[in-house]
């Protein structure tokens, strides 16, 4: 096999996480093309300055961080009031048993809504028992809310008269505080029922079932393989040129503030930088275009062919890992045309190379290098 070098080998298990997904289309490489380095074509251009040691910026405030800013307290873990566990652990995810509005140890709502209790004390009730939610998921993560990756779905229990029909405004309570502490993350599926009774005649009960992330020996931020869970300034990604919206191109996260990333385009100037929220779509992990079957141009003065594993090396940087996105969209405003596809060559690095830009794309890229 002529692709036996050490580099090779080491830019294929790179690549491997990298398409693991992808639909691979193979095709013959004649030796005389394949044994070609293309390092003596490559003019890049000035990459940023990224390395491997990161400075650690978390793509959104910590849960604590939140918690303190707007003054929430967590009460007591409450204990099980009778023959179950308050929450149980299973894979990477914690299952909450229906939680009540007390605290020390004490219920603070009771009764029917809304002839007992008006609409406003419900939603409070709620909130309270959203409380004890996050007070046993701290408990579940070893006291530490970073752990949790997303707030998956809540169940919501209103007792009501026969006549009430507004228990989504009341859940909203639980609802609401998830969205304070834990941001984009804490948005979830979600049931809110009414009832006739709950025990001890409280007001609401609200159950959750919250993903975590598994247990690393290399740390929070890390999977079990020591390889990045979450977004870090420096990490490589593909992103939309929103100027045009008719490229997919190279990128670079530039800053991250809160749940706003900085998107700057590796060999473009900074008027191409934009700012975009996690979940909006325009940038996704390396290897996403060759999912999605649309072509991805190479950064702006790269000359050669072009692979993700080999410029990862070259730019002595990580890509940004699939787990930390959100976005359910892929590129929502890109325009081109998603119909001119990846051509993927058989070789040990997955070596990606795309196809010709259009006329018009092609005179715009000339431009700019003559600038």
């Amino acid at each position: 096999f002529f692709f036996g070098s050490e580099r090779m080998l080491r830019n294929s298990l790179v690549m491997s996480c990298l398409v693991a997904s992808a639909s691979v289309t193979r095709a013959f490489v004649p030796v005389a093309l394949s044994r070609v380095s293309a390092a003596p074509l490559r003019a890049v251009a000035p990459m940023h300055s990224a390395r491997r040691g990161f400075s650690v910026s978390p793509l959104r405030m910590g849960p604590e961080e939140n918690m303190a800013e707007k003054g929430i307290v967590l009460p007591a873990v409450a204990a099980a009031a009778a023959n179950y566990v308050p929450y149980m652990v299973t894979g990477n995810y914690v299952y909450i048993a229906g939680q009540l509005p007390m605290e020390d140890g004490e219920i603070k709502y009771k009764g029917k809504v809304p002839s007992q209790r008006t609409e406003e004390e419900a939603y409070k009730s709620a909130r309270m028992c959203g409380l004890n939610i996050i007070a046993q998921t701290k408990a579940a993560c070893g006291g530490d809310l970073n752990k949790v990756k997303r707030v998956v779905k809540l169940v919501g229990f209103v007792n009501s008269n026969d006549d009430f029909i507004m228990q989504p405004k009341a859940v909203n309570g639980a609802s609401d505080l998830m969205v304070e502490v834990f941001g984009e993350i804490g948005r979830h599926a979600r049931s809110a029922v009414g009832v006739n009774t709950l025990p001890l005649d409280v007001c609401t009960e609200v159950e959750a079932i919250i993903e975590i992330e598994e247990y690393s020996e290399f740390g929070p931020g890390f999977d079990k393989y020591g390889k990045r869970s979450t977004l870090q300034k420096g990490m490589k990604v593909e992103a939309v040129d929103r100027k045009f919206k008719d490229i997919i191109t190279v990128a670079t996260i530039k800053e991250i503030t809160g749940t706003d990333v900085l998107i700057g385009f590796d060999g473009w100037g900074e008027e191409y930088d934009y700012s975009c929220k996690i979940t909006d779509g325009d940038f996704q992990p390396p290897g996403t275009c060759m999912r999605a079957n649309a072509r991805m141009s190479p950064p702006n003065g790269y000359r050669g062919f072009f692979d993700w594993a080999s410029y990862l090396e070259e730019t002595n940087s990580e890509p940004a890992p699939p787990i930390a996105f959100t976005s359910t969209n892929v590129f929502p405003s890109f325009k081109g045309d998603v119909g001119i596809k990846f051509e993927l060559w058989q070789r040990t690095e997955a070596m990606v190379v795309p196809l010709p830009p259009t006329p018009e794309q092609a005179e715009r890229d000339s431009g700019q290098s003559n600038k």
